[in-house]
């Protein structure tokens, strides 16, 4: 009998303990600093610092050889041939999915309007994945797209072939620019245009215009279709660029100011500090400082060994320019000359009926006037026949000047390198193994572990997977 009433006591006390940890455990494990619903602006601010941060910009900078590494030469030298795109996918690309979905729920559509309509923060949503997914592709080719971003529903996500993933980006492209209602609520928590849905339109019509331009030797119908529209809809001056602004505040301030402040890793390469030299570019002050040695722009030497870079000294080399690696430099997405070296090579394959030499010059003087060149200098540049168009290689001519004018912006320029081969670039001197310079990366061994059936089908699809096999529009 006191067995029984020493086991019953104990039942009541454990389940009087439990009863007290399990009444307030929600309350108790809830975090009173930490919000459980974010509004869709912080998403969208976030998404868009997270793609600035997620770009491989500098790796980029390097292979297009608008830099140099100035001690440790590893990335020129083109080392490690493996790179992960899973940030991308776990970073911007969930958050602007998540916006997209808020604001297609019935549940949740109405609360989301305080951050924007909902077909236009739909639309930014829609814009910036496309130029995210972009990023991802012309690194690597064959990536997760149509079955990305489902969670739980795709742990093994198929990979998409190329051509419909460029496919696709000209009708979300399409569809996101007549989504826009311009007289609604602009996009909260736009860093890059400020709600101004306008701008937004223009930019999906200008990036349209880039996916359309990279396919021209994969497939010249759909390349012209794409471009031909974007151009009709794009920039039309240097106010209507997609720039991320940077802040003078320490928590957002540009990354590469960032930086420089304790490091100097990265100078002008003697590559691109030569080319523009010898035209007398006046745009080489603005992107590189003097050497002090020198008092002139200087270059340092690309590609060459670790023991080579640390013989040279900060002293005898040109590192960026102050306006380039100002706190508040701005984040470059795209720009008017950009669009304006589109279509003057539209207008080279006789696409549009636009002269292109004149807007081949129109692109260069875009150029000038975003990095503070006057008038007068841009006009001496142009006059020069080193610079002047060339209508029998016109891929020559657009692709120089382009290659000189998409500095600070890494991924286009050596996208835009690959596909029109120009300028004519040399492989490191020092490569690691001799390799030529990467036209992509390879996937990493994680994916392989992961997602091995889907990885080793788009390897087969794509030929190898080396950084020498090039990706469906690099022919």
């Amino acid at each position: 009998m006191k067995r029984y009433i020493k086991k019953s006591v104990f039942a009541l006390l454990f389940a009087s303990l439990f009863v007290g940890c399990t009444k307030d455990f929600e309350e108790i494990n809830t975090d009173p600093n930490n919000v459980t619903d974010v509004p869709t602006a912080y998403l969208m601010t976030n998404a868009q610092r997270s793609i600035l941060g997620n770009r491989f910009n500098t790796t980029c900078m390097l292979y297009s050889q608008h830099w140099s590494e100035t001690q440790y030469t590893n990335t020129s030298r083109y080392q490690t041939a493996e790179a992960s795109f899973n940030s991308y996918y776990t970073g911007p690309l969930a958050d602007l999915e998540q916006i997209i979905a808020i604001n297609t729920d019935e549940a949740t559509m109405s609360d989301a309007t305080a951050s924007g309509s909902n077909a236009n923060q739909i639309a930014v949503a829609r814009i910036l994945k496309v130029y995210t997914f972009q990023l991802i592709t012309d690194m690597w080719g064959e990536i997760p797209y149509s079955d990305a971003l489902k969670g739980s529903e795709s742990f093994k996500p198929t990979y998409d072939t190329q051509d419909a993933i460029y496919a696709s980006f000209v009708t979300e492209l399409t569809e996101a620019a007549a989504q826009i209602e311009v007289n609604a609520a602009g996009m909260e928590g736009d860093i890059i245009f400020g709600g101004d849905m306008a701008a937004w339109k223009k930019f999906a019509n200008s990036l349209k215009a880039r996916v359309g331009i990279r396919m021209t030797e994969v497939d010249a119908a759909a390349a012209k279709s794409a471009v031909v529209s974007g151009l009709a809809g794009g920039f039309t001056s240097n106010d209507d660029n997609a720039l991320y602004s940077y802040l003078a505040d320490a928590a957002n301030w540009n990354p590469i100011y960032n930086h420089f402040l304790t490091r100097t890793d990265y100078a002008i390469s003697n590559t691109m500090a030569d080319y523009m030299a010898a035209i007398n570019d006046p745009r080489l002050p603005v992107y590189a400082d003097p050497a002090p040695n020198t008092g002139t722009v200087v270059g340092m030497p690309y590609g060459v060994s670790d023991a080579e870079s640390g013989s040279i000294t900060n002293a005898e080399i040109s590192f960026p320019g102050a306006a380039v690696r100002a706190a508040e430099s701005p984040g470059v997405m795209q720009t008017y000359s950009e669009l304006l070296f589109i279509k003057a090579e539209a207008a080279a394959r006789g696409w549009i009926s636009d002269d292109p030499a004149t807007v081949y010059e129109e692109a260069i003087t875009a150029s000038m006037e975003f990095w503070g060149i006057d008038a007068a200098a841009t006009a001496d540049y142009l006059a020069q026949e080193a610079v002047a168009y060339d209508a029998a290689n016109y891929k020559k001519s657009i692709g120089e000047q382009k290659w000189v004018s998409l500095y600070m912006d890494g991924q286009e320029s050596w996208s835009e390198w690959r596909r029109l081969d120009y300028p004519e670039l040399a492989p490191a001197p020092a490569a690691y193994q001799d390799r030529e310079i990467p036209r992509r990366r390879a996937y990493t061994q994680n994916e392989f572990d992961l997602n091995e059936e889907n990885v080793t089908a788009a390897v087969a699809r794509q030929g190898a997977d080396d950084m020498d096999t090039r990706i469906w529009w690099d022919k």
